[in-house]
């Protein structure tokens, strides 16, 4: 077997369809199908039995719900493939990703391909790349020009961290997913792509977009939760302890540390400002405040950055939380009003262009 695709699957009926669909419509057909079904209380379940009767390819298993880590690390144990990949189960793929993904292999055995993914939103969608030009990576490149934005460097740039869009070699997905604790649901992927960064001898970046990424606002990462504060502090607890087990290390590792930690803090402020969720201010100033965030906070150092970023992380340092979120709220507001304003002016043109 040379590929398993593993899918967890997870309150997503509506959208299981057009992913499952996606992998079976592959050009390139050596592959096994493993669906994960982590206790989904909709019909997903359901759906992923009848495809198993279908096709002789996929195999589903079912288990209680224990969130996306235990769901890969139960797929992985089941997948006879020597090269994983992964996909959301509300996520598709291009028809060609395997084949690509096969001859790519071939061509550079590399042990990990990355491709470029596209983000879907419901009326819009754009095209992600890494920071990295394309190309097959050695060692010697992969640390001269990979590794210092591994995390995030000054201009928060960093390499692609999601599981999906990549194809491992298996030993490689087995000391990222094996070694990410189970209790970590924000962050998980983070912890399970960086150990096979330290540990490959060769990576292969492709800008060709194989993976399609739907945006769901009602998602766990697009959502707003106190207790995701919690959650970046685990991350960072794991990447220190990471730190002590990897020899081989980007010479600024605890710099980016504390770049991801700061940026992951604004990043939940914005989803703060985007659900008006003013009124938790003190209770994430108090977050904020615990000595893993605000070593990060008060540490990390970026240049190139917009005013407005520059703006808030220096309201964060002097720990003025509830003066940065009215600044982003501001920000937001006015950045919708000249979106209006764009609207209207193309709405107009438009009205005397058709000589009416």
């Amino acid at each position: 077997m040379y590929f398993s695709v593993i899918v967890t699957v997870y309150n997503v009926e509506p959208y299981l369809k057009t992913c499952v669909d996606s992998i079976l419509a592959q050009t390139y057909r050596d592959f096994e199908l493993i669906l994960v079904d982590d206790g989904s209380p909709d019909g997903a379940a359901a759906l992923c039995d009848a495809y198993a009767a279908q096709d002789s390819r996929i195999r589903v298993i079912h288990q209680p719900n224990a969130g996306v880590v235990r769901a890969r690390q139960a797929g992985l144990r089941a997948a006879a493939g020597e090269y994983i990949l992964f996909v959301d189960g509300d996520d598709w793929i291009s028809p060609q990703y395997l084949i690509r993904g096969r001859e790519l292999l071939e061509k550079t055995r590399a042990e990990l391909i990355v491709f470029a993914s596209l983000d879907v939103y419901e009326n819009d969608s754009r095209t992600i790349y890494g920071p990295v030009p394309e190309g097959l990576y050695n060692r010697k490149t992969l640390e001269e020009q990979i590794f210092p934005v591994l995390l995030m460097d000054r201009q928060m740039q960093h390499i692609s961290h999601t599981c999906w869009g990549k194809i491992f070699c298996r030993s490689l997905a087995e000391k990222g997913i094996f070694s990410v604790d189970s209790g970590i649901t924000l962050g998980e992927d983070t912890l399970s792509v960086l150990p096979a960064y330290f540990e490959m001898q060769s990576v292969y970046i492709s800008r060709e977009a194989m993976y399609f990424y739907r945006i769901r606002e009602q998602s766990v990462c697009h959502s707003f939760r106190l207790e995701h504060y919690r959650q970046v502090e685990l991350v960072i607890e794991a990447l220190e302890k990471l730190k002590e087990q990897e020899p081989c290390l980007p010479k600024d590792f605890d710099g980016q540390i504390k770049r991801y930690g700061a940026f992951m803090c604004f990043a939940l402020m914005i989803q703060t400002v985007e659900r008006g969720c003013g009124q938790y201010w003190k209770e994430i100033k108090a977050r904020m405040n615990r000595p893993c965030l605000k070593k990060c906070i008060c540490g990390a150092r970026f240049q190139g950055i917009t005013i407005k970023t520059k703006i808030a992380y220096m309201l964060f340092r002097r720990n003025m939380i509830f003066t940065a979120y009215i600044f982003l709220r501001v920000c937001q507001g006015l950045k919708a009003c000249l979106r209006r304003r764009t609207h209207d002016r193309e709405t107009t043109d438009q009205y005397h262009s058709s000589g009416v």
